[in-house]
């Protein structure tokens, strides 16, 4: 048995295609949501669009501080993991949920692989980075999407566990791709998500952002998490936004209407790493909301431009990156993530360490 731990948006995405490709090779397989997502747009939505099995549990483990949310997600973890006891735990990604399944199956001695492995902004006030660096260190199998990711694991000491496959998000991005090409009429528009605790925990963060989607004059689609809708209300900037002329709040989306949105964009604007990768894949250049250079490759290319709200300066030089973005045809779109074939390397890689 392998049972799979994910808890958000881009843990499901993960998931999809190497649950297929270990469903083809014959594992035994089930999945676990931690619940730290658990609006119905941000979770339900996505099992049924990727075509993968509901979880036979959900742990509800949302809410709260990081401590709190990684303490419940580690008590009902060690329940389940015992009760089934999996000859191997997949992790994905940087949550909390990443790290809880790390330390409660590495001290139960149930071998970990982690998908996504490698990845550092080399920055530990960031919530997210110390999540990777422990979970890499409690994992006995490391799957990176990037040469940068290995040569990182390689300073570490880690690089004999790791496999250079690509992205697996791009796996899932090119089967949902050409299904979603016909879904919205084709025009230019900047998409925008916005979630990360250090821009939603203070008002005039959050104040300084509104500002930045007023300036940037084209049509600012935001499909609006709700934490952030939350935070929003909260500090009275909820009307504030809603007046904002170019600005478009609306409810979560499935995965598969969120890469029609970025296929159509000209621009994303986003505080998550995921989807600032994902926005090479569609297409659209990123203004990236958050001082963290998480795509080294992308921020070389200029293809990412970090952009601090608060500082008029960094404004000014992301209204005149904005001002020259356009949508950016297929063969000229970066390629430093693989081939679209991680899961099926992955695979393979387990078969290899007798795993599977």
């Amino acid at each position: 048995m392998i049972t799979h731990i994910v808890g958000n948006r881009p843990q499901f995405i993960k998931l999809a295609p190497l649950y297929h490709a270990l469903e083809q090779a014959g594992c035994e397989q089930n999945i676990i949501h931690s619940g730290q997502h658990y609006d119905e747009n941000m979770s339900d939505v996505f099992f049924r669009e990727l075509g993968i099995p509901a979880p036979y549990v959900n742990l509800m483990a949302g809410g709260g501080s990081h401590a709190q949310v990684t303490a419940k997600a580690m008590v009902g973890l060690e329940e389940e993991l015992l009760n089934k006891n999996p000859e191997l735990v997949i992790l994905y990604g940087d949550t909390n949920t990443t790290l809880a399944g790390a330390v409660v199956a590495s001290k139960l001695c149930i071998p970990i692989v982690h998908v996504e492995a490698g990845t550092r902004i080399h920055c530990k006030t960031n919530p997210e980075e110390c999540n990777r660096i422990a979970t890499d260190h409690l994992s006995d199998i490391l799957f990176c999407p990037d040469d940068i990711s290995m040569h990182n694991l390689q300073k570490e000491g880690l690089d004999h566990l790791a496999y250079l496959t690509g992205d697996i998000m791009y796996d899932t991005y090119l089967s949902i791709a050409e299904k979603s090409a016909d879904q919205m009429s084709q025009e230019d528009i900047i998409v925008m998500t916005w979630h990360r605790q250090e821009n939603t925990s203070d008002r005039e963060r959050m104040d300084s952002i509104l500002n930045l989607v007023r300036q940037l004059g084209s049509k600012v689609v935001c499909p609006l998490h709700p934490r952030t809708r939350k935070c929003l209300t909260e500090y009275g900037l909820m009307e504030k936004a809603k007046a904002i002329p170019n600005f478009e709040i609306t409810d979560p989306v499935g995965y598969l209407e969120m890469v029609a949105l970025m296929q159509r964009a000209k621009l994303i604007l986003t505080d998550s790493g995921g989807v600032s990768k994902e926005s090479a894949y569609a297409g659209a250049k990123c203004l990236f909301m958050l001082d963290a250079d998480v795509w080294e490759y992308l921020v070389r290319d200029h293809w990412i431009q970090k952009v601090n709200p608060e500082d008029q300066a960094s404004v000014e030089k992301a209204l005149q990156f904005a001002g020259r973005a356009e949508h950016v045809d297929q063969e000229d779109r970066p390629k430093y993530y693989g081939d679209g074939h991680a899961a099926a390397k992955m695979v393979q890689a387990l078969k290899e360490r007798n795993l599977i």
